[in-house]
């Protein structure tokens, strides 16, 4: 299914990741080069697609620090719920959880997507300046295929444990829906294992199932990454 912040979402699921993405990107484009004298394209067709893949790593990070200027604007609560269901690092949860209801939840969850995309569009980092700069980087769209098909569990770890949520009627007073230290057994269960961005990627593959300042135009070639 469409969204028009499926794109955001497949930037916070990859935002870990992904200085280790583009640098994996730089390191496969140097070994094409250095092995492109037993490739049997062109030189001309080579020549441009080590290009292509050069510019998509500058790109992964340029979007990258727009996202984190985005996030700086978050308040500890929102930080928490982007770890909870994007960036799942154990290191960053710790022990917390959430006192407020399982509705609320996910309607947090929906404001604080909105108001990233909102911080993104002011910087130009919108969904056609995203498709202009990955369109074809096979990476990006696959996480946001997956994303689309409503597949987005097969773009990160699986957690060792659910979000256990407070009980409804008890959290109708203001500032019920505050996240809270705690240290029981449950609130560790909560926590997140360290994404693995590749294998994320590999499963989000499988037929089983503005750009800041800096940033330029896609070129329109397939990226090589798969």
């Amino acid at each position: 299914m469409r969204d028009e912040f499926n794109y955001v979402r497949a930037l916070l699921y990859v935002y870990p990741q992904a200085d280790k993405l583009a640098e994996s990107v730089r390191e496969g484009a140097k070994v094409r080069a250095y092995l492109s004298f037993k490739n049997p394209r062109d030189t001309l067709g080579i020549m441009e697609s080590i290009a292509a893949d050069m510019e998509y790593a500058d790109r992964i990070l340029c979007w990258k620090e727009q996202l984190e200027r985005a996030l700086a604007y978050c308040s500890e609560e929102e930080l928490f719920l982007l770890e909870y269901k994007y960036f799942r690092r154990k290191s960053k949860l710790g022990g917390r959880s959430v006192t407020c209801s399982e509705r609320s939840y996910f309607r947090k969850q929906r404001a604080v997507l909105e108001r990233i995309a909102r911080r993104l569009s002011r910087r130009g980092c919108t969904e056609e300046a995203f498709f202009r700069d990955f369109e074809g980087f096979s990476p990006f769209m696959a996480v946001l295929k997956a994303i689309g098909n409503g597949a987005e569990r097969r773009v990160v770890e699986r957690r060792k444990g659910r979000l256990s949520f407070g009980d409804q009627k008890s959290l109708s007073s203001e500032g019920a829906g505050d996240l809270r230290p705690r240290s029981t057994k449950k609130a560790i269960a909560a926590t997140a294992m360290t994404p693995k961005t590749s294998a994320a990627i590999s499963r989000a593959e499988s037929p089983a199932e503005g750009p800041a300042s800096g940033s330029s135009s896609g070129v329109g070639a397939t990226v090589s990454v798969r």
